[in-house]
């Protein structure tokens, strides 16, 4: 009995030991002498509270420039613009020692944690993103000998946008008799897959350590994309000297994804397993570092389950046509040369249709028992006045223009204004059921990625707008919580359309204090259509299920 319990009791005292260290190595370092002096590079002015820096669409500007020798410490930074997408479009480059080649180059969200132009929350050691995936803070240590530059660029054509920050240093009497290694990180991104070719998460040449990854995913077919192994080839390896057992396995996950955020892996996004679903990992090997003397490269296999058209497994480890976008993290002895092209902001997002609400609120139509109003301001929301229909009967709708100018398959995203005030509203889709008109992917009861398989009483069109995250704060009450809801998948043709919003009911939990009235308001931000690129898709699965029926 006693040697049946020893390894799970010896496994609980590694969790506590490890959790333990982190703390314990900050407080064994603020108690020692230092000589060191402290030093912030900042947005902030004392004059006013405009401290944010504003930027013009393609427009870098330098945020510091920092005289060594000594290191970056924390960086923290929340940026805004009415571009939905701006963490993608806001982009960090570090400069070390007079170097012109960046050794960080990254879109500022995928180096926080979060891809797809996506935000998150994260709780992990060396980053750490709060307020909803806005207040962006970075602990990695980044030493210089002789000098730091770092920019910040909005390489949006269209939006401008604006960020404040704050980049805490600090300056050494002497470069450290070990000496440094440079930090990278760098963005890589391949939405040109090749039929059984592996993702290449990292490649370099030189001498040091590699210390994570965020890895995103824009699944191109339904069901599970994380089969492929992981693969390193150190110092000149032919063949991988390392090698492991599936996607979810490298982040330390088993069978399958959650969302959650630990110290050192996490899964920040995972879209219910549809076409189209987006996804987010990340894993940080600060106790398990892979060295390296001469090179290494990290490739992960790009397979998983394949669908046929209408939901049928062809395969469990086919090779999927996802496209993966990552940034690898890492020290090294010497500032690297880049390893792969940085994409151009247009390459790194899909072409969208973007309208935000409470712009158009004069297009909107309604029905005669609901009052629309736009709020005059919101800090949950991309242009701070914010979008009410203001209801208090089943029955009532709304009904939402918007224009394709070409013809093709687009993922509808509609960004809920979350609150405890609002009621459960069907979706419609130029006055039609969603599954006629294409693919539902608003969860709820069923496995999504079989929706064509299901009769339509089974699917589900409505959305919840109550505010069920809600944690009792005080921003959660004023001003609510802003989340991109997946609606699904539809094939357009060129011309005015309408998405139609109905009152359905109301969350028991919206009754009033007192009187137990429900409430029935609908509050949402932005409505969007993303073009998916399905081009060579149907070939791909074809392929798929030749190779399968040759197994």
């Amino acid at each position: 009995m006693r040697n049946k319990f020893f390894p799970i009791i010896t496994f609980a005292v590694i969790i506590v030991n490890l959790e333990t260290l982190v703390y314990a190595q900050n407080l064994d370092a603020i108690k020692a002498p230092a000589a060191m002096r402290s030093g912030r590079a900042t947005s902030g002015n004392p004059y006013n509270n405009s401290d944010a820096w504003h930027f013009k669409p393609g427009e870098t500007r330098q945020l510091a420039r920092l005289t060594g020798p000594g290191e970056i410490r924390h960086m923290w930074f929340t940026a805004f613009s009415e571009n939905i997408r701006h963490p993608r479009a806001f982009v960090l480059r570090i400069y070390w020692d007079g170097s012109n080649v960046p050794s960080v180059e990254t879109p500022l969200g995928d180096f926080f944690g979060a891809g797809n132009g996506m935000q998150a929350e994260i709780n992990s050691v060396p980053v750490n993103v709060k307020s909803f995936g806005r207040g962006y803070n970075c602990y990695w240590v980044m030493p210089f000998a002789k000098e730091a530059r770092i920019t910040l660029s909005n390489e949006s054509d269209e939006f401008e946008a604006g960020s404040h920050f704050m980049i805490d240093w600090v300056q050494y009497n002497k470069i450290p008799e070990a000496g440094i290694l440079y930090f990278h990180a760098r963005y890589h991104q391949d939405y040109k897959p090749v039929y059984g070719e592996y993702y290449t998460v990292f490649e370099t040449r030189g001498k040091g350590q590699y210390v994570g990854t965020v890895l995103s995913s824009q699944n191109r077919t339904g069901h599970w994309y994380g089969e492929g192994d992981d693969f390193w080839y150190i110092d000149g390896e032919k063949k991988p000297g390392m090698y492991g057992t599936g996607t979810e396995d490298y982040f330390n996950e088993a069978w399958n994804m959650r969302v959650h955020s630990g110290l050192y892996t996490g899964c920040t996004i995972f879209e219910p397993r549809s076409i189209d679903a987006r996804v987010t990992a990340y894993r940080w090997h600060i106790p398990d570092p892979v060295y390296f003397n001469k090179s290494v490269k990290f490739q992960l296999e790009r397979t998983g389950f394949i669908l046929d058209s209408v939901g049928n497994v062809i395969t469990s480890h086919g090779h999927r046509p996802d496209y993966w976008s990552s940034v690898s993290f890492w020290y090294q002895d010497e500032i690297a040369r880049p390893w792969c092209t940085f994409p151009s902001y247009n390459e790194r997002v899909n072409s969208e249709i973007v309208i935000h609400l409470p712009k158009i609120v004069d297009k909107i139509r309604h029905s005669a028992g609901v009052e629309l109003r736009v709020n005059p301001y919101n800090r949950a929301t991309y242009t701070k006045p914010w979008f009410q229909a203001v209801n208090n009967n089943v029955g009532e709708w709304i009904e939402i223009p918007f224009e394709i100018k070409e013809q093709g398959l687009y993922s509808m995203s509609l960004f809920q204004h979350l609150r405890e005030d609002s009621g459960i509203w069907k979706v419609l889709i130029d006055n039609k059921e969603l599954y006629d008109v294409g693919e539902s992917q608003i969860a709820g009861g069923y496995e999504v990625d079989k929706v064509r398989q299901m009769s339509p009483d089974e699917i589900n069109t409505t959305l919840d707008f109550y505010n069920i995250f809600m944690k009792n704060e005080h921003e959660d009450y004023i001003y609510g919580q802003r989340r991109e809801r997946k609606i699904g998948l539809f094939e357009f043709k060129p011309g005015i359309h309408t998405v139609k919003l109905l009152c359905v009911g109301s969350n028991p939990l919206t009754a009033e204090h007192g009187s137990g009235r429900l409430k029935y308001n609908l509050t949402a931000d932005v409505i969007s259509f993303r073009k998916f690129p399905d081009e060579g898709l149907k070939e791909w699965i074809n392929k798929v299920i030749r190779d399968a029926k040759d197994e």
